[in-house]
């Protein structure tokens, strides 16, 4: 009842339209209990006494109920199915903005498959539930229940003895629902399993290509839907089971009724159109119980969906609103910080770091792999808080300012930009969407990619691709810098955006990170000297401490020092070259 009753509140917009839907649902399902009053009206009066005009009437009036019956029943079909679409659209984009609301650590726990998988099969099984099968179920038990009102009113007698065979019925579609709900609910988590394997091979493609792995992954995939196969060929089973237990019972009441009443009709207790008008209330009442039965396996595998729905429906989002809601320098300092990873609690990857930062001063970050370089980034950008310590912007810490407000100050080029599917325009419009074209393009041009945009024959328009596939590494990194401009932070973080071009690649790129460089805050993380030698201050960092702080003449001079080393390595790897 939980689970309906937050069902119904998700439709709750849509009611007007169920309610046209319940209106001519009662004008359907009363033309059909009608019918069979009508072929008794026949037999008994019209062939009975051989009354022409009698028949002629009877059958006008059928016909009558029959065109009522089908008008009405096509307008309910449409009020039900457009509310349930509709709900089910509301559903999914309550879902989707959930996902999108949960912090970087809910991700980390999940398979972006899996979610993808919930988006899809979860929400397309409660789609069918609550579209299609809502009228269905209402149309089945208002006519059941109709039904039965109208058996009474024929022959008591017969009706009670039906009855009596309801309730045993009635437990064990409970105890068969029960069952069906649990299954139901493991398969569709093994199909969101299958989903999320299915796009990790996708997704990384040319890793997949390039070991010759494609066996491998139709063996994972295959292993997968094998797992969700054997749950549903479980779940067919138990239906099976159930619906040949009440087929069995539903014929040979059906036989008994015939037997029964055929004796009734020889003793002169009923007539010919009683029995024939009885038998057809029985079967539209065998027809709706059937159909109900059908539907409650559906209703039970929505439920299982719902399960998972409303457990990320639930989940608390971030706040992005409350806090300051102003960043004026992008001044910033780290005061003691030291950070483990939620998943890895036990093991530090930053230990008291202090730096500080004075607006628009350009440091950069260098250290071996692993030494926490990339996490300065992350906790800057506020997707994780530290452990201990204190990050602070402006002198103000960083969990008084609204998240929001952080982001947005913040410009991230990374070493993989992720572009979206879309066009070189709307990419580099991202960065601000009430961005005008002529901001768009000076940001191409600040970031050196306007005359490379304007090479292609649809310039601006040019589709960039899944994950920008169709442009080269340096393309998609200006294109990701021109982004960053087009936002105007107060603060540039540069996360290894050079690490993986070719020469010429990271000429333009190092160009255009130049022009930008004093005007705004900037933090570099590298590996490159080309890219670190012109920073006001360079911090080395080596198992999450800070060990070295100063420029790249001051520290190059300490021959011991670790910044030496790493320079030395770097020269020593282009002469093997």
């Amino acid at each position: 009842m939980k689970k309906i009753k937050k069902l119904m509140q998700l439709s709750r917009h849509e009611w007007p339209l169920l309610g046209w839907g319940l209106l001519f649902l009662a004008i359907s399902s009363a033309c059909m209990l009608a019918y069979p009053y009508t072929i008794k009206k026949i037999i008994d009066e019209a062939l009975t006494h051989k009354d022409q005009s009698q028949l002629n009437k009877a059958a006008i009036l059928a016909v009558a109920i029959f065109a009522l019956q089908s008008f009405t029943s096509a307008l309910r079909y449409y009020f039900f199915t457009l509310a349930g679409e509709k709900t089910v659209k509301q559903l999914r984009e309550k879902l989707f903005s959930q996902i999108l609301g949960q912090n970087i650590t809910f991700f980390d726990q999940q398979k972006s498959g899996e979610l993808l998988g919930r988006l899809s099969s979860d929400t397309a099984v409660l789609q069918n539930a609550l579209s299609v099968n809502i009228s269905m179920l209402v149309r089945g038990g208002v006519q059941a229940l109709g039904g039965v009102f109208m058996l009474f009113m024929t022959s008591t007698k017969l009706t009670i003895f039906i009855l009596l065979i309801i309730p045993p019925l009635g437990l064990l579609s409970a105890r068969f629902g029960k069952r069906v709900k649990g299954i139901s609910k493991k398969a569709q988590d093994a199909l969101a399993q299958s989903s999320g394997v299915a796009e990790e091979g996708i997704s990384g493609v040319r890793t997949v290509k390039s070991f010759v792995q494609e066996g491998f992954e139709k063996i994972r995939y295959q292993a997968k839907l094998t797992h969700s196969l054997g749950l549903s060929k479980e779940k067919i089973k138990e239906v099976a089971r159930f619906t040949s237990l009440v087929s069995l019972v539903g014929l040979t009441s059906i036989v008994f009724i015939v037997w029964y009443g055929g004796s009734l009709v020889i003793q002169g207790e009923m007539s010919v159109g009683t029995l024939t008008s009885f038998l057809l209330y029985v079967i539209t009442v065998a027809f709706s119980v059937g159909m109900l039965g059908s539907l409650w396996t559906d209703f039970m595998s929505a439920f299982g969906a719902s399960e998972r729905i409303f457990e990320l429906l639930e989940k608390p989002v971030e706040n992005l609103e409350n806090g300051i809601e102003t960043l004026n320098k992008g001044e910033i300092s780290f005061q003691n910080v030291s950070f483990s990873y939620p998943s890895r609690e036990n093991f530090p990857i930053l230990k008291g770091v202090d730096l500080s930062i004075a607006p628009q001063e350009t440091i950069a970050i260098v250290g071996p792999s692993g030494s926490g370089k990339s996490t300065i980034v992350q906790l800057l950008m506020r997707f994780y808080e530290p452990s201990s310590g204190t990050i602070l912007f402006d002198q103000v810490k960083a969990q008084n300012y609204a998240l929001k407000t952080i982001r947005n100050e913040i410009g991230l080029v990374s070493q993989e930009p992720v572009l979206v599917s879309d066009t070189l325009y709307e990419n580099i419009r991202y960065g601000r969407p009430e961005a005008s074209q002529e901001e768009i393009m000076d940001a191409a041009k600040k970031a050196f990619a306007h005359d490379f945009i304007m090479s292609f024959p649809d310039g601006y328009k040019t589709l960039v691709g899944e994950r920008g596939v169709q442009l080269s590494g340096g393309q998609k990194q200006r294109v990701a810098i021109a982004r960053a401009i087009l936002k105007n932070p107060l603060i540039l973080i540069l996360d290894e955006a050079t690490s993986s071009l070719d020469t010429e690649s990271e000429h333009l790129v190092q160009k255009a990170l130049e022009e930008q460089m004093g005007k705004r805050t900037t933090v570099i993380i590298a590996h490159r000297l080309s890219t670190v030698k012109r920073a006001d201050k360079i911090l080395v960092l080596e198992n999450g401490k800070i060990i070295q702080i100063g420029r790249h003449e001051e520290l190059i001079q300490n021959t011991d020092g670790l910044y030496y080393k790493l320079v030395e390595r770097q020269f020593n790897y282009k002469e093997i070259l």
